[in-house]
């Protein structure tokens, strides 16, 4: 049950907490590095500047929070964890004016790594009177430490503003002492159902591998150059590096259909400076396989087909084969690739909103090889190729043509031809795959594609 109530007595807060226990309590008037200390907990999503330190018209204590988001959609301001007991109610109070905007909650099971439930509907904060926001929660049956979730949008200049969350209910219970099964990388991720998930879900497992990437939620492990022998560790709180030999102690989940371990009880280096399994030779099309999932992996001579950066994501392609996401999962910043441009592309195999992606570790994962623009200039020699895939011969047209030579994918020349205003060339010895055709007259060069088939 949720419900917004107008103010009638400050001694709400104190009968709402009569004859239970304080397991959260803030009045926002402690900040560092210009966050409310108490907040900007594990989901959180909204920006620091766009939560401030008001220090005049407090309920209680010092300060309290103004809180902009003009944006229609939502951002999430988070409590840090706290700790309760599995299986209990508990009930929630905070102060809110503001003269317009819209405020949900939710919370979020910080032992399981898991939102509970769903978003409560939005209620809009108007007229600018001070009211008391109360909610009341039910604790999952296997959560120990929960944070609470406020969800704002549409709040203009002004904002809103918070002050003096309160959240009683049972005394918090200690998790009990865990049981953790040892168990290899490839028993975890090693199956033959179609959908892909692990046979081991919602098991408490330790197992050891080389970090062979990192990354600002957590980090891959792989024990050997082969299939089903990598995976995802979802870690917000240890930084390995790559090459250390590690253990760790969770719980094997499927996030979105990508098999990963999480809620991390221990993390050992057990060494530093290990060599990293070698990437496996994969196209574009046999990358997106289920056994390569957590895998480091290498496609080569691959041409970037859309550089589309929504999210950091772009697409390479094989000579006749479907296309691969690339993403920056790992990246510090998002890579600007070139349409057309040739790239040998490193990375580890993962899965997420519905597509297997390659994600590079840095920029050194990804390679150009050849330039394959049609736009060098190709307008000055009315440069056309056809037919195009080739079979066995193909015709070039143009202008003043002098030259035609021909490169792989990667950039090694197979063959060179003296051309006339139309020519047809004989490619039957060339193997099948892409291939780039650089054309010559005098100061002009026409760069164009073909496939050989």
């Amino acid at each position: 049950m949720k419900r917004i109530i107008t103010l009638l007595a400050v001694a709400l807060t104190a009968t709402l907490s009569f004859g239970q226990t304080v397991v959260f309590q803030s009045d926002l008037s402690s900040w560092s590095a210009g966050d409310p200390t108490d907040f900007f907990g594990p989901v959180n999503s909204i920006s620091s500047d766009s939560v401030t330190e008001v220090s005049i018209g407090a309920m209680h204590g010092t300060s309290f929070a103004n809180v902009k988001n003009a944006a229609s959609g939502h951002r999430r301001l988070t409590t840090q964890a706290f700790a309760v007991a599995p299986n209990e109610k508990y009930v929630i109070s905070m102060y809110v004016a503001g003269t317009a905007g819209d405020l949900r909650v939710r919370c979020y099971d910080v032992s399981n790594l898991a939102y509970v439930g769903g978003y409560t509907s939005y209620q809009t904060i108007s007229g600018g009177a001070l009211t008391v926001y109360t909610d009341t929660i039910t604790t999952p049956a296997t959560c120990y430490s929960m944070s609470y979730i406020l969800s704002m949008r549409n709040l203009p200049i002004l904002g809103i503003g918070i002050d003096s969350i309160v959240i009683t209910g049972a005394a918090p219970v200690a998790p009990p002492a865990l049981s953790y099964s040892v168990k290899t990388i490839r028993d975890i991720q090693f199956t033959t159902d179609f959908s892909g998930d692990s046979p081991l879900i919602d098991t408490l497992v330790e197992t050891t591998g080389i970090v062979t990437g990192t990354g600002n939620t957590g980090y891959f492990i792989q024990t050997s150059s082969a299939a089903w022998e990598g995976v995802y560790v979802v870690d917000g709180t240890n930084t390995p590096n790559r090459g250390d030999e590690i253990t760790v102690q969770g719980k094997v989940r499927e996030g979105f259909s990508n098999t990963e371990i999480i809620a991390i009880d221990t993390m050992i280096v057990v060494s530093t400076g290990n060599v990293v399994p070698t990437p496996i030779a994969v196209t574009t099309d046999s990358a997106v396989l289920e056994k390569y999932e957590g895998v480091l992996v290498k496609v080569s001579a691959a041409i970037c087909t859309d550089t589309v950066q929504s999210f950091g994501e772009w697409f390479i392609t094989n000579p006749t084969l479907n296309r691969l996401m690339v993403d920056d999962l790992l990246l510090s910043t998002p890579y600007n690739p070139v349409l057309n441009q040739g790239y040998d592309v490193t990375g580890i195999m993962y899965y997420s909103f519905g597509n297997f992606k390659i994600e590079p570790r840095d920029s050194t994962d990804i390679v150009q090889s050849l330039l394959v623009s049609v736009e060098e200039n190709s307008n000055e020699l009315n440069l056309m190729v056809y037919p195009n895939p080739v079979d066995e011969m193909f015709t070039i047209s143009g202008v003043n043509l002098e030259r035609a030579d021909i490169y792989t994918a990667t950039g090694k020349l197979v063959k060179s031809v003296s051309l006339n205003t139309v020519n047809t060339i004989d490619v039957s010895e060339l193997s099948n795959g892409v291939y780039v055709v650089r054309v010559i007259s005098g100061k002009n060069v026409g760069v164009s594609r073909f496939v050989k088939q």
